[in-house]
């Protein structure tokens, strides 16, 4: 039986009655139609996770979990023991067989001291509803690079690596193509959208201050209580946008790693940098900064935050990769209890 959300349900009811019910606005924060598969690949020495949508049949199967230990430098991952609550369980299910057809794919980076699976919330979500993601480990400045203070960047030819490997993948329409970067990952797409080097149709920035200048539409989100992306350079970055259909969402309350699924991990133990500084790893100032945007005392539960996160990346995604929805981006943020600070496109 296919995995239906909510929302899903309630459009097929109204269809299926005859009745001119308009969808709910916010009908892409639950579950899609499909079951959520996920792989690993290895595509020139570069590992990338892959979500896909996977066949009915996979919904059986146990939900994929990861361990963020793995994220660590090789040799600290050891120093925390096996019974401490490091581990995500996501939406997905591993190696899955595909559900028929050819989809759209996204291409995801990852940010500054963040890992290829920091986002599951949301890559696996989008699997459900349609969507290839492609997420490459960005080594030279990952979380196991920051800890190491050794730092580079090759994100930019490693996610044009990830499309031209999957351009024969019979899950991927090549020819519907967007990207999606949070923090330091939207740098890197942004410049991928105004080279034009992967052809990409929609972006995705998440906070971030990086915005493409060329006349491809997409979605700038941030968060009202982010220190690292601070509101008021966001904005000032969407200034940047220049397609009338970009649109810019504030999220109340909500700090840097409401965008990830980080702050969850640990949480039972004060979260996973309390679980590494007891354990005596040496933590610098950065990493420090970076693993608490968005996790502290008052910033928005970063769960709280992910339905409307999601319903606006799927929104945006599905309007310029598949069929145009007005509606559903419109005046959704009135369907999320007062979590959006800011709702605006390009005047």
């Amino acid at each position: 039986m296919l995995k239906v959300g909510l929302a899903t349900l309630l459009l097929l009811v109204a269809a299926g009655c005859g009745t001119d019910t308009p969808p709910p606005c916010d009908q892409y924060a639950e579950s899609g139609p499909y079951v959520a598969g996920v792989t690993t690949l290895d595509v020139e020495g570069v590992l990338v996770e892959l979500w896909y949508p996977a066949d009915a049949a996979a919904a059986a199967a146990p939900a994929d979990v990861y361990d963020m230990r793995a994220a660590l430098p090789e040799e600290m991952q050891g120093r925390i023991a096996d019974t401490e609550p490091t581990r995500f369980t996501t939406l997905a299910r591993r190696d899955a067989p595909a559900a028929a057809g050819r989809f759209p794919l996204v291409l995801f980076s990852h940010g500054l001291g963040g890992f290829r699976q920091q986002s599951s919330f949301l890559t696996a979500h989008l699997a459900t509803w349609g969507f290839v993601v492609a997420a490459p480990e960005h080594a030279e400045r990952n979380l196991a690079a920051v800890l190491r203070e050794e730092l580079s960047d090759r994100a930019i030819p490693q996610l044009r690596a990830a499309l031209d490997a999957l351009r024969g993948d019979p899950r991927v329409d090549a020819s519907r193509v967007a990207v999606m970067g949070h923090s330091a990952g939207g740098g890197a797409i942004a410049a991928l959208v105004d080279d034009g080097s992967v052809g990409a149709r929609a972006w995705i920035a998440l906070a971030t201050i990086a915005a493409p200048r060329e006349r491809v539409p997409g979605l700038l989100m941030g968060g009202e209580t982010d220190l690292i992306a601070v509101p008021e350079t966001v904005a000032r970055t969407f200034e940047d946008a220049v397609h009338p259909e970009s649109r810019y969402v504030s999220v109340t309350g909500a700090g840097h790693l409401a965008f990830s699924d980080i702050c969850l991990i640990g949480r039972e133990r004060g979260g996973v940098l309390r679980i590494a500084q007891e354990a005596g790893l040496e933590i610098s100032d950065l990493v420090v900064r970076l693993a608490s945007d968005g996790c502290r005392p008052d910033d928005l539960p970063a769960e709280e935050a992910w339905p409307l996160i999601r319903h606006y990346v799927t929104a945006t995604l599905r309007a310029h990769l598949e069929a145009p929805d007005p509606g559903a981006l419109d005046g959704a943020g009135a369907c999320f209890d007062g979590l959006v600070t800011t709702d605006r496109t390009v005047p």
